[in-house]
């Protein structure tokens, strides 16, 4: 397949500089042998070392983790760009250090692909989070008592490739809105509320609880919805084996951790090849218009965030364009999700058959 995409716009810093190879307050607390240099040297490895696992976590699938483990010995120290000791605590007893991690995109990037293992680095747009709370026929959303809120807000990762926003537990959003709009899919409400808070998606995580008096049990039921465009769509996060929908105790902060893992998951799921399309290769040709050498390289930038060196190809270089050929798996519509979070998209012309325009939004 071969199309043309043409680009013509202006936007302003990408929003996507979520640098997802920092990875913050690593925490060593160690026994304090006297030798404070050596301590130091110890607890900077230890840190390199967690902060490496956690972005692996962060992008790659359980199946590539577990190939990762295999490996008998990572020099980890050769990935990483920068780092800096945010804090550190003395004692006579203990040696306790707080340290960020700045991973190498490309040096990283490269390790993976030697090992034949794909990491998953887009990050999405905001959604903006709905935690609805169902409890003795009561519905909670902005009250205090929304517990299932809190739970949620306190598992998310800010660091993960899924970016969520939390809207405050405040009387202004109680007046906003309410659960049971929500749950009765007031659209214009809800439009109303995502154009309030400047975001395009919401997703609605619902939980009801009820207790069985007579099996004496806490009978739990949950559903996730995204709504966008003025519609709904249910997604499936959580399997029935993944917690226990029947318990003696209450399962909502199991819930909370589950929901949030899942919901990285399905968000890097997004954007995966299918294993039927694997071998296909989109092959298409990008015009730059040169006119704005900025905007340009901020482009550039992105796409080769997204593509690989050799997938982006300058082809022809004349008086106020560039045309690169572009070789990927990707689709339009998972280019799409990978732009997502610098609010612009790929829109198929009108005017021309099989050429292609980049708006914002």
């Amino acid at each position: 397949m071969t199309f043309f995409l043409l680009i013509f716009f202006s936007f302003a810093q990408s929003k996507s500089d979520e640098n997802i190879y920092l990875i913050k307050d690593n925490e060593v607390l160690l026994e304090n042998s006297g030798n404070i240099m050596e301590l130091r040297e110890i607890a900077k490895d230890m840190a390199f070392k967690n902060a490496f696992n956690i972005l692996s976590e962060k992008i790659l699938e359980p199946s590539d983790l577990s190939k990762l483990s295999q490996q008998s010995e990572i020099k980890i120290e050769n990935f990483v760009m920068d780092y800096k000791v945010q804090k550190e605590k003395i004692t006579d007893i203990n040696y306790f250090s707080i340290i960020n991690v700045n991973f190498n995109p490309e040096r990283i990037n490269k390790f993976f692909s030697e090992m034949n293992i794909k990491s998953r680095t887009f990050v999405s747009e905001n959604y903006l989070i709905l935690p609805v709370f169902k409890k003795f026929n009561t519905l909670y959303l902005w009250e205090e008592d929304n517990y299932w809120y809190d739970y949620l807000f306190y598992e998310y990762d800010k660091q993960g490739l899924l970016k969520l926003f939390f809207p405050e537990k405040s009387h202004k959003n109680k007046l906003r809105i309410s659960a049971k709009q929500i749950l009765d899919k007031d659209v214009l409400k809800l439009n109303k509320f995502l154009e309030i808070y400047g975001k395009k998606k919401a997703l609605i995580l619902f939980v009801e609880e009820i207790y069985n008096y007579d099996k004496k049990l806490f009978e739990t039921k949950i559903s996730t919805e995204i709504f966008k465009d003025y519609q709904f769509s249910n997604i499936k996060i959580l399997d029935e084996d993944l917690f226990n929908s029947n318990s003696k105790t209450s399962q909502l902060e199991l819930l909370a951790k589950l929901s949030i893992q899942e919901l990285q998951s399905w968000w890097k799921k997004q954007i995966e090849f299918s294993d039927k399309n694997s071998e296909k290769i989109e092959t298409f040709n990008l015009i730059l218009d040169l006119s704005d050498l900025k905007q340009n390289l901020v482009i550039e930038k992105r796409l080769k965030e997204i593509l690989s060196s050799d997938q982006i190809v300058l082809t022809e270089l004349s008086r106020g364009k560039a045309i690169y050929k572009i070789l990927t798996k990707y689709s339009i519509e998972q280019l799409n999700l990978a732009l997502e979070s610098n609010n612009i998209k790929l829109e198929k012309s009108l005017n021309e058959k099989d050429f292609f325009k980049v708006i914002s939004y």
